[in-house]
């Protein structure tokens, strides 16, 4: 009897150490949630009426590590007028390549050779060219705008408008 009892002693004593009796599982760990920050801004676009008038257009997007500046730099360059009222003066295919701001308030916008491929005349050269200028100069740190393509100085984008100093905000169009 007692090699009987010692017997099954030994057997539970195996089987509760096999199993997980009394142990309880861990909570599953919920990540915090993290909040989306978005940001603000405001773009200018040229009056779709021909009036030498740049109207503005307000964006708010979810952060997605850029600048608030270049995200509206890219917002003016790659998206439509949500207005008709408004009209888009960017070549299709003209991309930001880089927006950087110097200690002193210039901001150097860069984009891809495509900005200079839209044949136009010189309201629309300098729809867009004040249309970058204004859009920037909403942004306390940025006082001037200088307009590269491809990384390089040009002289005009399109054959009317001189660009190669910087651009300050022209508050007469708007």
């Amino acid at each position: 009897m007692k090699k009987i009892f010692l017997l099954m002693l030994l057997i539970c004593a195996v089987m509760m150490n096999g199993c997980d009796f009394g142990k309880k599982e861990p909570a599953p760990v919920t990540p915090p949630k993290q909040e989306i920050k978005q940001q603000s801004f405001i773009v200018y676009r040229a009056a779709a009426d021909g009036r030498e008038k740049l109207l503005p257009e307000k964006f708010t997007i979810n952060d997605n590590g850029k600048s608030v500046a270049e995200n509206a730099l890219i917002a003016l360059v790659s998206t439509k007028p949500q207005d008709a009222s408004m009209e888009d003066v960017f070549p299709i295919g003209t991309k930001v390549l880089s927006l950087k701001v110097d200690e002193k308030g210039t901001a150097y916008a860069n984009f891809s050779k495509e900005l200079t491929k839209k044949s136009q005349g010189s309201y629309g050269e300098m729809m867009l060219c004040y249309a970058i200028a204004n859009t920037l100069t909403e942004f306390p740190e940025i006082k001037r705008v200088q307009i590269l393509i491809e990384g390089q100085k040009v002289t005009t984008i399109s054959g009317h408008m001189d660009v190669e100093e910087p651009l300050i905000r022209n508050k007469d169009f708007l």
